[in-house]
């Protein structure tokens, strides 16, 4: 996994701050929590995405800055000691606490490439497959059961027949 330069643990000690801070009844702002979540999103992006760059991390550390200078004014002289002890260890990586990372579940069968999309439809009942090849001929798309489950269906083709496809089905699978 890519390496976050401390950011994800300084994420978690800010946010731990702002819930310690919230907990002593002290008024937090709610565009901390906000910038938190925002936070969060983009921290998990660069996680996750092996194609995002260094240049993400530089949003991430503007936007703790800034919830950074939101919650230290909020700090009596003891917390703020504490706060800044445990951002500094954060930043070297000797803080052993682990990021809530955010993992959604990736789909192979939802894709676009090219000129050809893919999506997935939840059918109330089975559709046989002999009636989805002959939707597909009919469409000109590719009907299929999910790898998922036999109750969901792809369809694949280019943009204009699937949202045909879609538009027409659609009264097969709310009505199945």
């Amino acid at each position: 996994m890519k390496d976050c330069k401390g950011l994800d643990k300084l994420w978690v000690v800010l946010s731990n701050l702002a819930i310690e801070l919230a907990n002593k009844n002290i008024l937090v702002p709610e565009e901390v929590f906000e910038r938190l979540r925002i936070t969060k999103a983009l921290i998990s992006y660069y996680l996750l995405d092996e194609h995002v760059g260094l240049e993400k991390l530089r949003d991430v550390e503007r936007e703790l800055n800034y919830i950074q200078s939101k919650l230290f004014p909020l700090c009596d002289e003891e917390l703020l000691r504490k706060y800044l002890d445990l951002m500094e260890k954060a930043l070297r990586n000797e803080l052993n606490i682990e990021f809530p990372l955010d993992k959604s579940e990736f789909n192979p069968e939802v894709k676009k490439v090219g000129e050809v999309e893919c999506i997935r439809i939840k059918v109330n009942s089975y559709i046989d497959i002999d009636r989805l090849k002959d939707l597909s001929e009919w469409y000109g798309v590719i009907f299929n059961h999910s790898s998922e489950d036999n109750y969901k269906i792809t369809i694949e083709g280019s943009l204009d027949r699937v949202k045909k496809a879609v538009k027409d089905f659609s009264i097969i699978w709310k009505l199945g």
